[in-house]
């Protein structure tokens, strides 16, 4: 991490003191929105408030606002910075961007608000900068006394710090950190470290990459791992002797997962796929041994995609069906959700390979139900049981599919949840429930709640109302919390608030087995309407399902790429829309004007129903991924117009790009709910399958 000496600060600590008697101390009475207004204009200067607070949250506020420092561009995202009188050091600095932050109240301030919007960067930061050699003892100590270091940079700096052996074991074992951190562990502990310690870290910093890391580890290591730690480095480093230090290590290390995948990913970039899709359909590895489980998943999925495209759906199913990644015994809902993620991806298009190509449903029942035990979410768990139950009903078992179905069909405010419906005969439909009840201490306690507070604060900033908007909803435990908030978010005028909260409730504790039923009650205020559009009206129920899917009805919604307001329009594409309907262009009205927005989005989305004769399906993939990459998945997947809803479903899931296959369904749910809320509008229809254009087929 790139350091900065520079001259003594003497004044720091007075300075700190100072502006946190300043936050706490009474002041002459000033409205806190001006005053929080001047300081965030101060923070984005480097400089801290230049009067005092006028209450404590307003103080706190600000110092918030000041040590958020958003990331410079270019350069490094921290410089530490320290300061030497004589025998005296200053308090450690941490640079980011023109803010000069004190180290000890980053880590401390992150620490006391895990809640507030922004604190895992602090805390993140704060981590870096403790870690850096730089840091004076001291201040490191105290920030991992503070924040206990999550990292292995952080761990082996504690460890040299205290002492300790098993933090430096952790720490070693971990990943890779700077040379002279390494060098200082071996010289503190290398003769406590063992052989297998050494083992280990250089597996993993192989898994990371880190290939010169793993190369000064080979004096340390036994003669067996050594040659495999060798073969490795060749590999990963496309060295001539890669295939022949590959061939050459002791037969016991042929299959180890470290080896296959670095061979397998060595083979692709020779252009010999056919020979990496072979290397691990064929190979076994034992329970548990894979070292990082997302990469090797993630490799498997790679080399199955394409094999499965090709029509090759023998191999690709067993590129998944063997990947063997976790031990037995740990349930898989404790992973990290990155190994989730991989696993599930992984197991899901194993059984649907299994079910839809390879007529082995008793296989797809296996992975279907491996799916299932992962997932935390409703809308996955309608997706496992949904698929579960057609594995089951192929297979004969009408037990087993109508328990699964049943199951999903509890979730008909998700695309799944409503196919299921659809297989049972039964058109979907929400629960009659009332919202949650709300105490008076419910009530209280909500209304104290910083988050809370905070938020009513920022009326007069909506950027940064909205970060704590995202908290708030991300910060709901209970269900007359979630109902407070969508309260909250009604008297703001902030209807994205009220749909980020219903998600946020139905993934946490809107399951009908956890007594959740209650949460349905909030589905009302979680899809906002508009009716100051001039919407078609058989575009009036697509438009706003698009709505919820693309902003969640922030107005003031930007994309990383430009695209603006409700259905986020680029700016382009709204003023060419704008032409054709004769109306004037006005690009500020994107923002300001919902309806303005509505308007314009859901003519254009006319203009992709029209491209595509009709259809739905087609047009919301086309609004998302763009109508030249639709016409492709036409050419290489086929046309789902006129199929069976069977086939239709197969179309969806084979979307090449995740984000599509994701955006069609739920704005295909969203639709199907707001026919529920809204059956009297034109074109309204809880059913999935209508949406998707394609006849209902139970029993398929």
């Amino acid at each position: 991490m790139p350091t900065q000496p520079i001259r003594p600060i003497p004044p720091l600590r007075l300075l700190l003191a100072a502006l946190t008697l300043a936050a706490a101390s009474p002041a002459p009475a000033q409205d806190p929105s001006s005053w929080l207004m001047r300081a965030f204009v101060n923070a984005e200067r480097g400089v801290p408030p230049d009067v005092p607070a006028p209450d404590a949250l307003s103080g706190k506020l600000a110092t918030w606002d000041r040590l958020r420092a958003p990331a410079p561009r270019g350069g490094p995202d921290i410089v530490v910075v320290t300061g030497r009188s004589g025998a005296v050091t200053a308090p450690a600095m941490v640079l980011v961007g023109n803010r000069m932050l004190p180290l000890i109240e980053l880590a401390t301030f992150a620490a006391a608000n895990p809640a507030w919007p922004a604190t895992a960067t602090m805390r993140a930061r704060a981590e870096r900068a403790a870690a850096d050699p730089q840091t004076p003892d001291d201040d490191a100590r105290a920030v991992f006394t503070i924040l206990p270091p999550q990292t292995a940079a952080g761990r082996a700096r504690l460890a040299l710090l205290t002492g300790d052996l098993e933090t430096a074991r952790a720490a070693w074992r971990a990943g890779s950190f700077d040379p002279q951190v390494e060098s200082a562990l071996l010289t503190r502990f290398g003769g406590i470290l063992t052989r297998d310690d050494h083992i280990i870290r250089a597996d993993r910093l192989l898994w990371l990459g880190a290939t010169s890391a793993a190369a000064r580890l080979l004096p340390l290591l036994p003669d067996e791992a050594r040659a495999l730690t060798q073969a490795r480095i060749a590999l990963r480093n496309n060295a001539p002797d890669a295939e022949a230090r590959a061939a050459s290590v002791p037969a016991a290390q042929l299959t180890d997962p470290g080896l296959l995948y670095d061979r397998a990913v060595w083979l692709v970039r020779q252009g010999q796929t056919a020979s990496a899709r072979a290397l691990l359909a064929n190979s076994r590895v034992r329970a548990g041994s894979v070292t990082v489980p997302e990469l090797w998943l993630k490799q498997r999925l790679d080399l199955a995609r394409p094999a499965m495209r090709e029509g090759d759906a023998r191999t690709a199913w067993r590129l998944l069906a063997n990947h063997n990644s976790f031990a037995l015994g740990r349930p898989l809902a404790e992973r990290s959700l990155a190994e989730r993620q991989a696993f599930t991806d992984v197991e899901w298009l194993a059984g649907w390979l299994a079910l839809r190509r390879l007529n082995q449903p008793q296989d797809a029942i296996r992975h279907f139900s491996s799916f299932r035990a992962a997932v935390l979410t409703p809308v996955s768990q309608a997706r496992g049981d949904y698929w579960l139950g057609r594995a089951a009903h192929a297979f004969g078992d009408p037990a087993m599919a109508r328990a699964a179905f049943d199951r999903a069909a509890s979730h008909p405010d998700f695309f799944y949840g409503q196919l299921a419906s659809e297989f049972l005969g039964r058109a979907p439909a929400l629960p009659q429930a009332a919202p949650p009840p709300v105490s008076p201490a419910d009530r209280s306690a909500f209304n104290a709640d910083e988050l809370v507070r905070a938020t009513r604060l920022l009326t007069f900033d909506r950027e940064r109302q909205s970060l704590f908007l995202r908290a708030l909803a991300d910060s709901i435990e209970t269900p007359a919390q979630a109902r407070l908030a969508t309260e909250l978010a009604g008297s703001l005028s902030r209807p994205d608030l009220a749909v980020r909260v219903a998600r946020a409730s139905r993934a946490s504790f809107g399951l009908p087995a956890s007594g959740g039923t209650g949460v349905f009650g909030l589905t009302d205020p979680g899809f906002p309407r508009l009716d100051n559009a001039a919407l078609p009206s058989d575009l009036w129920l697509i438009s706003h399902a698009i709505a919820r899917q693309e902003s969640f009805f922030d107005r003031t919604a930007i994309s990383s790429v430009g695209a603006r307001g409700l259905m986020q329009l680029m700016p382009g594409t709204a003023a060419d829309v704008a032409r054709k309907l004769g109306l004037p262009y006005d690009p500020d009205r994107l923002f300001s004007d919902p309806g303005y927005n509505l308007t314009l989005g859901s003519s254009y989305y006319g203009q992709r129903l029209g491209n595509f004769d009709g259809s739905h399906l087609l047009a919301i993939a086309a609004y998302n991924a763009g109508a030249g990459n639709v016409r492709r998945w036409l050419a290489t997947l086929g046309d789902p117009r006129g199929r069976p809803l069977p086939e239709v479903i197969d179309w969806v899931e084979m979307i090449p790009f995740s984000e599509t296959r994701n955006y069609v369904q739920r704005v295909i749910e969203n639709a199907a709910v707001y026919s529920m809320l809204e059956p009297r509008r034109p074109g309204a229809t809880p059913r999935a399958s209508q949406w998707l254009a394609a006849p209902t087929r139970g029993g398929e």
